[in-house]
């Protein structure tokens, strides 16, 4: 059976950080969503009785890690149950960039009931082509195993290669550099840190097919927005399929979105019944074994 605990929200949908503050003084536990940014200013006013932080979503690069382990303030996420779902947006994004379902849904907008007939508006076709992985965790591994699905040969690079990786998934690990040449598809799928800020910046766009399709729903600023706008506007690449972008949590840029060869999602990967459902629940089981234990199932720091 769940225990019971004794919970402080504030009265209104926010709260400013002294209020915040005030309200968290004698508490053990803080909730945070991806949308709740913990600097170290924030972190460090915490009230002494503050010992976790329980973050629902995959991610914590919204709150500084190494403030929270000098405080002795631990961390968890809610890894591994939205993999499914990120894996199966992942596929979703790749055939409708690949195939311009969004130039296809403005053609339908108009009534035309037999558009995009001539060349220049046709598509690319998925099965048999090059998917590169960029990060070969829980949800690259997903993405492999439904790629495979469409005959696609799959390529990957990680920090961590192994042959029990390329015998599971029928994969081969390369460096970025050859993956940017060799894919005609790149999917993002590594977290957010100093090293991945803007990984895909304008060399590496340059390095891309012209007809590559690169996807992203890892983190926004992994790509370098500006750059990948012109390389779209410019035809150095052929599409993207994009469900993080670099602006959140503000709005996503109109030069991007109004693109007709960008299909965009609302950071909407995990957003169905099943994965927030069982996000909510492991974050009550990460307050529970914290309780119980000292210690929580998904501890990061």
């Amino acid at each position: 059976m769940r225990q019971k605990y004794d919970v402080c929200e504030p009265e209104r949908a926010t709260a400013s950080p002294e209020e915040f503050m005030a309200m968290a003084e004698g508490t053990a536990v803080i909730f945070a969503t991806a949308f709740d940014e913990m600097d170290a200013g924030f972190i460090n006013a915490l009230p002494d009785s503050v010992k976790f932080i329980a973050s629902i979503g995959v991610g914590v690069d919204h709150i500084d890690l190494d403030a929270a382990k000098a405080r002795g303030v631990m961390v968890s996420n809610t890894p591994e149950v939205t993999t499914a779902c990120l894996a199966d947006t992942t596929i979703g994004l790749i055939i409708a960039a690949c195939r311009r379902f969004r130039e296809g849904l403005d053609v339908a907008r108009t009534g035309e009931g037999r558009g995009m007939l001539t060349p220049e508006s046709w598509g690319l076709r998925v099965s048999g082509k090059t998917l590169g992985i960029v990060g070969m965790g829980n949800v690259g591994r997903e993405v492999a195993k439904r790629a495979r699905a469409f005959d696609m040969n799959i390529i990957y690079t990680t920090p961590r290669p192994s042959a029990d990786i390329d015998q599971a998934y029928d994969a081969k690990a390369v460096s970025l550099d050859e993956l940017l040449k060799q894919a005609d598809v790149i999917s993002l799928h590594c977290p957010l840190k100093p090293e991945t800020h803007h990984l895909i910046d304008a060399s590496a766009l340059q390095n891309m097919k012209s007809t590559a399709v690169i996807i992203n729903i890892s983190r926004g600023p992994v790509i370098d927005e500006l750059a990948l706008i012109d390389a779209l506007k410019t035809k150095k690449i052929f599409a993207a399929g994009l469900d993080v972008f670099e602006t959140e949590p503000g709005p996503i840029r109109e030069e991007l979105y109004i693109l007709p060869n960008v299909f965009c999602l609302p950071h909407a990967a995990s957003a169905t019944v099943e994965s927030r459902s069982a996000m909510a629940m492991r974050v009550l089981s990460n307050i529970d074994a914290y309780f119980e234990n000292g210690v929580p199932i998904d501890r990061v720091v």
